[in-house]
């Protein structure tokens, strides 16, 4: 819990004090704020309450607004005061997360005071500060009469260095988020939280992760609700291609995984990034946000016919296709891997948990990793490839990705596949043995279109079996392999946006009922959910093993992104 801005929590507590003794009856949340009511007595021992306060706790920009509305039911004239208990921290996020002890090495170049109307912390890299105008007050109320107090937190935080992504930062109020047509699971609640994790920036508004932890540019989430939500929102879909151009790597950079023509993986301003600790200040280590960006701008052409935009990002898909030719397949056998060369992640695909690839006796497999997934998006970028060149009247280029295409689809169905399993494997490990370990994975190929149509119905089936579906969704990984672990982040959990991108594949190959079954029990998910949202994630116990309860995992982000273009998918899945 907190108050943060761009990776660091600025205040801890913020506690309403008063005179008076009061109950809380109830909290009411908005993408913007919280609303909080209380009851109190006048008089200690009255028999009624008789007075009731409203607090209103609004963020806009990096301003926090506090509005107390007192209303007075007494038959004297009251007296009440009241005054916020703040601890102001200035906390690293990833140590508040508890993942890194680096933070403690940066204490001795910190300067921290405070004063009633301000704190301020200052280090070589930043300084942040906070102006409180949240004074104590105190009210006198009339019989039957009201009163209201108001007043604001102002956060700052200025870089001491050049920081790409914090130049492109605005802090000019969100916009008003208009889709482009109506669907009913798209109600107030899902634009709210959208609205919620929306950065505004120089390019336009730009969605954030998920929060608390995500509040930030990632490449892969933002460009996966690109794919979930372009025919609704095309307009944010478009923002989220420029932000990419803007920060795509220019350059070879050990420490960040940066590569030229590279879509970014994460942006931090935490202190931690900033000093060099941690390699998030601008992230490249991932394997498939490359390719998302090069899907995701073809279908925003396919949706819009936004030729201009599409031309002025030309040089960038181009770079990106560069990526791809020169960097990402490190054997040259035609399927694109990852071996970590910095202090980042592991793995570097969508389970990122340095766990997540391993046998089904638990072995954990070696990189360079070809992931089944990645493979399947490396098709779909091939063929979204050869119309883009065919619309920049490269035709040699367009013949070169079409040829591209067919050869890894025919490979890939002969070397991934798992005769034994009757399924495709996770991934080729370093010596290119097939991961036999059974998991959610290859149920994105159905999307990318890349499975052979008479494997699709064994692939299909097996996702809806036992091992793998829980009756909210489809797990992670099987419940039979060695790994298997219902409250693991990666080895049994269900993600709704790993559902999602099944749904789109189910849908794709005509498998139309299994797509609404698997929408219906997602919608199951969420209204079981704690605050009716379908969250980051959730455990991967089975709905008989709890009795019809979800089982929430303790971390999970909610809002968060591409949960919320879950969905949307839905809602295609129900009408597909």
């Amino acid at each position: 819990a907190g108050l943060y801005l761009e990776d660091t929590r600025f205040i801890s507590r913020m506690i309403l004090k008063s005179s008076l003794t009061l109950r809380r009856l109830h909290t009411d949340f908005s993408w913007d704020g919280i609303e909080t009511h209380y009851l109190g007595r006048s008089k200690p021992g009255i028999l009624h309450y008789d007075i009731a306060v409203s607090e209103s706790l609004r963020a806009e920009g990096n301003t926090l607004h506090a509005e107390l509305t007192v209303r007075s039911y007494s038959l004297e004239e009251v007296r009440i005061s009241f005054e916020y208990d703040i601890n102001c921290v200035f906390e690293d996020i990833f140590s508040v997360r508890g993942e890194n002890d680096s933070y403690n090495e940066l204490e001795s170049s910190r300067i921290l005071s405070s004063s009633s109307r301000s704190f301020q912390y200052e280090s070589d890299l930043e300084r942040d500060t906070v102006e409180n105008s949240l004074s104590a007050r105190s009210l006198e109320i009339r019989p039957g009469e009201g009163a209201s107090v108001s007043g604001k937190l102002r956060l700052g935080k200025y870089v001491k260095k050049d920081v790409v992504f914090k130049k492109m930062l605005s802090e000019r109020p969100v916009k008003d988020i208009v889709p482009v047509k109506k669907t009913s699971l798209l109600d107030e609640r899902e634009l709210g939280d959208l609205k919620m994790l929306m950065i505004p920036t120089i390019y336009g508004d730009f969605p954030g992760a998920g929060l608390p932890w995500y509040a930030t540019v990632f490449g892969r989430d933002s460009l996966i609700f690109g794919l979930q939500t372009v025919d609704l929102l095309p307009e944010i879909t478009k923002n989220i291609l420029k932000v990419h151009t803007y920060l795509q790597s220019k350059e070879e950079d050990g420490q960040t995984e940066g590569q030229p023509g590279k879509i970014v993986h994460e942006t931090r301003l935490n202190e931690l990034s900033l000093a060099g600790k941690l390699p998030f200040e601008r992230y490249y280590g991932s394997i498939d946000a490359t390719l998302l960006f090069i899907m995701l701008s073809h279908r925003y052409y396919s949706q819009t016919n936004d030729w201009d935009f599409i031309r002025s990002i030309e040089n960038s898909i181009m770079e990106a296709a560069e990526w791809i030719d020169t960097y990402a397949d490190l054997d040259n056998d035609g399927y694109i891997e990852f071996a970590p060369s910095g202090s980042g992640l592991s793995i570097q695909s969508w389970k990122d948990s340095a766990d997540s690839v391993s046998f089904s006796d638990g072995r954990l497999a070696e990189p360079p990793l070809a992931l089944v997934e990645v493979q399947g998006y490396l098709y779909d970028t091939f063929k979204c490839l050869e119309k883009l060149m065919a619309l920049f009247e490269d035709g040699e280029r367009a013949t070169l990705y079409a040829l591209k295409a067919a050869a890894l689809k025919e490979n890939f169905n002969r070397d991934f596949w798992l005769e034994s399993e009757n399924y495709f494997a996770t991934a080729l490990d370093k010596n290119k043995n097939p991961v036999d370990s059974i998991t959610s994975n290859p149920g994105h190929c159905l999307m990318t279109g890349i499975v052979d149509e008479e494997r699709a119905g064994a692939l299909v089936n097996r996702l809806f079996s036992e091992e793998l579906y829980t009756g909210w969704g489809i797990r992670t990984l099987s419940s039979k392999m060695r790994r298997y672990n219902p409250f693991s982040y990666h080895n049994g959990s269900v993600w709704p946006h790993d559902n999602s991108l099944i749904m789109l594949g189910l849908i794709k190959y005509g498998f139309y009922e299994k797509a609404r079954q698997l929408a219906r029990d997602l919608l199951k998910a969420k209204d079981k959910h704690h605050d009716n949202r379908l969250p980051e994630l959730f455990s991967g116990l089975s709905v008989s093993e709890t009795s019809g309860k979800l089982i929430e995992y303790p971390t999970s982000c909610s809002p968060q992104l591409w949960s919320i273009g879950t969905v949307l998918v839905i809602s295609k899945a129900l009408d597909a």
